[in-house]
Formats: structure tokens, sequence, C-alpha cells
């Protein structure tokens, strides 16, 4: 029988918040590599930026609770800030073979590959 002073808290919710939990930290994680270029091989570089962003992303949005409209307008608006902030701060918006960035130093082609 439940305690009449203690609210219940779903194992559902629980999920939800750490869902949120995880898909800020991978947000952070690809704002980081975006700012600091902790990874400097910038083919690499990219893909980690991609990848935990995308997936933060995903996991915030799920985590929300309900899809529509909460996890449709969190994903959206962070879409928008993680392809901003690649326009704008890094040579990560490759589409196709050209590089979308503001500053001319990011626009330039990626280096040959290292060869092992």
């Amino acid at each position: 029988m439940a305690d009449a002073g203690r609210p219940i808290v779903k194992i559902l919710d629980i999920i939800e918040f750490g869902m949120v939990i995880a898909g800020l930290i991978l947000i952070i994680a690809g704002y980081a590599q975006a700012r600091y270029r902790f990874i400097k091989e910038r083919r690499k570089g990219r893909h980690f930026y991609w990848g935990v962003s995308v997936l933060g992303i995903i996991f915030f949005g799920f985590g929300t609770g309900k899809l529509w409209p909460n996890g449709v307008m969190t994903t959206l608006i962070f879409s928008a800030i993680v392809v901003g902030s690649a326009y704008l701060a890094t040579p990560y918006l490759k589409i196709g073979d050209r590089i979308y960035a503001s500053s001319p130093e990011n626009r330039e082609p990626d280096p040959p590959a290292e060869e092992r």
C-alpha cells in the first residue's frame, strides 16, 4: 500500500528523465567538440559532432514524454541550434563535397587523410 503523503513516481517518469539528461549530455559533448576541437582530425571531429548531436536530440525528444507537440518542437529547436552552430563556428556542415561555413578558413577542403 502506498504511503498517503509520498508521491508515486512511475518508472516511465524515471526513464524519461534519464533520457533527457543523457540527451543534454550528448548535445553538450557535441558543442564541446565544436568549441574546443579536442578531436583534431577534421573528418573524425565532424563524425563525432554529428553523431553525438543527433543521438542527443533523439534521446531528448523521446525523453520529453509527449512526442506531439513536446518531442517534435524540442527536436526542431535543438536541430536548428546544432545546424546553426555547425555553420557559424565549424567546418562540420558538409553536404556532398561542399563545406558550408561562415568563415573562409572553415570553408577550406578537408586536408588529405593520413596514410597508414
